[in-house]
């Protein structure tokens, strides 16, 4: 069994977005989740493991009351995923306040995740937060396990990865994640996955969790996107485009993802899109799968 939590499941801006009035911001306002979306995370618990740690992931974790935190899977080196890196610095300080032969570079050694991902990802990662690259060699506040050099093993469960570039141009510098534990194969493929290659997909996907795609516009069909915007898009999936995706890949449950203020879709609005199909869910923060 893997049970999945959705710390997050909007993306590059929170939503409510500050300043902003629009009447998707003036619902999260009123009402608070699932309204309210923070960014793009998840959390396996049979794993102790988190998927992305954009910027409110410290608060995610709090409101989530999770306590273990061994492995940070790191899709993609984009802010709205590794902003919250700090992250790897999160663990109890009991001991230090209470042995004083007990210091903080013990500490920060002491019961350290794992940050699990591709080698190119974290070094482009650290390119972009240079930062990364002192708290896990420099301090040691994190190990590293790269699954292009060996599969992680983490009892019955194991984690592939599936490289692919997020522009196109063979720079392999995001990689989605493949989790098998006995009969079961969950895909994780939370963002910016136009140049996922299809054909390196794993058969029978019992979930898979994917983006949701950009709409064109709004639920009463006015355009969002002007002919600039749409050449600034074109490195992204528009929900057409993923629900196509689900249609070739068939999983037999699909969860949506990084759903995007600019969407301007309300919780409510997802839900009523949620009735036309089939074995597809629109994620919210504090949602629970179990597959």
């Amino acid at each position: 069994m893997l049970t999945f939590t959705v710390l997050g499941s909007g993306g590059n801006s929170p939503i409510p977005t500050p300043t902003c009035g629009c009447r998707v911001c003036e619902r999260a306002r009123d009402v608070g989740v699932p309204h309210a979306r923070h960014g793009n995370s998840l959390y396996v618990e049979e794993l102790s493991a988190m998927v992305d740690a954009p910027e409110f992931v410290f608060e995610n974790l709090e409101r989530e009351a999770i306590e273990d935190l061994e492995y940070i899977f790191l899709t993609h080196w984009h802010p709205d995923h590794s902003a919250g890196l700090r992250v790897v610095q999160s663990r109890s300080m009991a001991r230090m306040f209470d042995d004083p032969d007990h210091g903080l570079v013990e500490t920060a050694r002491s019961d350290r995740p794992t940050l699990v991902t591709t080698r190119r990802v974290y070094e482009r990662t650290c390119e972009v937060y240079a930062g990364l690259r002192h708290f896990v060699e420099d301090v040691g506040f994190a190990a590293t396990h790269f699954l292009d050099e060996e599969p992680l093993e983490v009892g019955d469960t194991r984690v592939e990865a599936i490289p692919y570039s997020l522009s196109g141009d063979g720079d392999a510098d995001a990689t989605a994640f493949v989790l098998r534990q006995g009969e079961t194969t969950v895909l994780l493929a939370v963002d910016d996955a136009r140049y996922l290659d299809e054909d390196r997909l794993p058969a029978d996907v019992d979930l898979a969790v994917f983006e949701c795609g950009y709409f064109p516009e709004t639920p009463d069909g006015t355009s969002i996107l002007t002919a600039v915007d749409e050449t600034i898009m074109g490195d992204e999936l528009t929900h057409a485009e993923v629900m196509a995706r689900i249609d070739r890949v068939d999983p037999d449950r699909t969860l949506l993802t990084e759903i995007e203020h600019l969407y301007a879709r309300t919780h409510d609005d997802y839900r009523d899109l949620e009735a036309e199909y089939d074995d597809v869910r629109f994620a919210y923060d504090g949602l629970t799968i179990t597959v």
